[in-house]
This record gives C-alpha cells, sequence and structure tokens, in this order.
C-alpha cells in the first residue's frame, strides 16, 4: 500500500464501494485508519508487537465482515470496535491483563506526536506520560478503555457507547467512574512517592 490513497469527505462512498469489493476503496480506509488504530491499541496493550500484530488482525476482520455491515457505518467506532474486542480477546487468552510502561518516544511518529524543542519541556512531558500510563495500568480495563477512548482518542460519548456496545448515558457514567477511578489513583501515587 502505497498511502497515496486518501479517504474523502464522505467516508460513506469509501464504505460503500469497498463493500462492493472495491479493494482500492478498503485500502484507502485502511491507510486513513491505521495509526489511529495502531495507537488505540498500542495503549491498550503497551507494546509495539502486540500493536502490530493486532492492528493487522483487525483490518483482516474489517475487510472479512465489512460486507456484512450496514449503509449508515460510522468506520472510525466500528474499527475501533473490532480492536477493543481483538485486544480483550488477546488478554483474556494471556488470563490476565498487563500494561506495560508505553515507550512513547519510540513510537511517537505512529501517535500522532511532534518533538519538542525545549529538553526540559519534553523531559516533564515524558516525566507526565509515564505517570499517566503508570495510573492507567492500574486502573480497571473497562474504565481504562473508556478514557482511553474518550482522552487519547477524542472519541464523542456516542461513539464510545458504538465501541463499547453502551449507551450514551451509560457511557456518561463510565467516564464519570473512570475520571474518579484515575484521580484516587493518580492521588495514592503521589502520595505514595512522597515518603
Amino acid at each position: 500500500m502505497d498511502g497515496s490513497a486518501v479517504v474523502p469527505a464522505d467516508e460513506a462512498i469509501w464504505v460503500s464501494r469497498a463493500k462492493e469489493g472495491d479493494q482500492a476503496a478498503f485500502e484507502a480506509i485502511f491507510q486513513h485508519y491505521e495509526r489511529q488504530i495502531y495507537g488505540f491499541i498500542y495503549r491498550m496493550m503497551g507494546n509495539a508487537e502486540d500493536a502490530s500484530d493486532l492492528t493487522q488482525e483487525c483490518f483482516i476482520r474489517a475487510y472479512r465482515a465489512l460486507s456484512q455491515t450496514s449503509d449508515d457505518l460510522n468506520i472510525s467506532a466500528w474499527l475501533h470496535r473490532i480492536a477493543s474486542n481483538a485486544c480483550l480477546d488477546v488478554l483474556r487468552r494471556r488470563q490476565r491483563i498487563r500494561w506495560l510502561p508505553w515507550e512513547a518516544h519510540k513510537h511517537e511518529h505512529l501517535l500522532h506526536g511532534r518533538p519538542m524543542d525545549d529538553p526540559e519541556r519534553q523531559a516533564l512531558s515524558q516525566e507526565t506520560q509515564a505517570t499517566v500510563h503508570q495510573v492507567l495500568q492500574q486502573m480497571s480495563p473497562r474504565n481504562r478503555m473508556a478514557l482511553i477512548l474518550r482522552e487519547f482518542e477524542g472519541m464523542s460519548c456516542e461513539d464510545i457507547g458504538q465501541v463499547m456496545g453502551l449507551s450514551r448515558s451509560a457511557v456518561k457514567s463510565v467516564l464519570f467512574r473512570a475520571r474518579e477511578e484515575f484521580r484516587r489513583t493518580y492521588r495514592r501515587l503521589e502520595e505514595a512517592s512522597r515518603s
């Protein structure tokens, strides 16, 4: 895939073409969403190898299932749903939920990051990222997923609901609880680091 394919403003056209078997249309969807899905999976799984494998698996599943989708498909939410299911499948198989420290400096180019010129600012940013991911590691998987979808992926409550299979009001409740869990865990880590 050469990267020249671009998803037009009206994704419905590309989805429709891809459903009819147009390889170029699916390639355009892949090119448009690959980095976003990789970033989401990387945050959920915590390592590049899993993220790469599961991103590929996600798009294979999407390709196979696309013909059975409705005409009003929200492709972003649908791909995130496939990705979250793929992550949960792997985590269940491993019989434990894990989250390895995020090595953002190694994958910044894949995760919409931009380099910083100020070394002090960069050090603070890396420290903050490490703290955030340490907190996320200790959160429940459901709360962690909701927070990642909202804060890292910038999804709306409706889209998060589609990904997680929840109503809009349920998403708001989960996000409220997730933020509370994040605050409690963050404070606990701060207090532990001071003592």
